[in-house]
């Protein structure tokens, strides 16, 4: 986690469940998980608080957490003792063996590497150490997201002015536990570039939605607020 103090906001945003806008990425990756039949040993890259973590132990998959921020991991580590949770060092090898997962998902980690070099590096350890036969999904925000009403988010900042440029610096208020973050918008070009620099085809992209038939949301029936890019490694 690159850009936000974590090490300060980690106990709030512990707090943070799959619920809301952020759970129509979860529900997404489930079903697609279903449809493939994904099984095996997944990596949650960017952990956080595990919460992403503790969804794939949930889908039987052997699973670990890792995440940069020592206060994440910690926290973590509090709401699963009995999970495997480690921290790295940003921009560094991820300390596993090359072609070490199944499975590999990464939940708006992308929004927090502040250049474009960084990107580059992140998502060719996601390569690396993914299987050839592997799947890896990256979610990040749509443009949309910074121009739309959300139940789990405001976006309401003078950052988020469009038409954003990638590369530029965007907030976001995650509710209810009020933590404000500052990310990094990165286009869908500049995705696609990079993934296929780190040797990534993107199989297929999805963009989920909530049911018009549920009244509790807002803009989220109308407009994908997430974008999950499906991977694997180029044949």
């Amino acid at each position: 986690m690159g850009t936000n103090d974590y090490q300060h906001a980690a106990a709030r945003y512990a707090l943070r469940e799959i619920t809301g806008t952020d759970a129509l990425a979860f529900h997404a990756l489930a079903e697609r998980f279903a449809t493939l039949g994904l099984s095996g040993k997944a990596l949650d890259l960017g952990c956080g608080s595990g919460r992403s973590t503790r969804f794939l132990k949930a889908l039987q998959f052997q699973t670990v957490g890792l995440d940069v921020s020592e206060a994440m991991i910690a926290e973590a580590r509090k709401l699963d003792p009995g999970g495997t949770y480690l921290s790295y060092r940003a921009n560094e090898p991820l300390p596993f063996e090359e072609a070490s997962f199944d499975v590999l998902i990464s939940t708006w980690v992308v929004l927090e590497l502040r250049a474009r070099a960084d990107l580059d590096t992140f998502l060719g350890e996601v390569a690396r150490v993914l299987k050839p036969e592997a799947k890896g999904f990256i979610v990040a925000d749509t443009p949309e997201f910074y121009q739309h009403r959300w139940v789990s988010c405001e976006v309401d900042f003078p950052e988020n002015k469009a038409p954003l440029q990638s590369g530029q610096l965007v907030k976001a208020r995650l509710m209810p536990e009020g933590v404000v973050v500052t990310d990094v918008f990165w286009s869908d070009q500049t995705y696609r570039e990079a993934l296929a620099g780190a040797g990534l085809d993107v199989v297929q992209c999805w963009y989920p939605k909530a049911s018009a038939a549920e009244t509790h949301w807002l803009d989220e029936t109308n407009v994908a607020p997430w974008v999950i890019y499906e991977v694997e490694k180029a044949r």
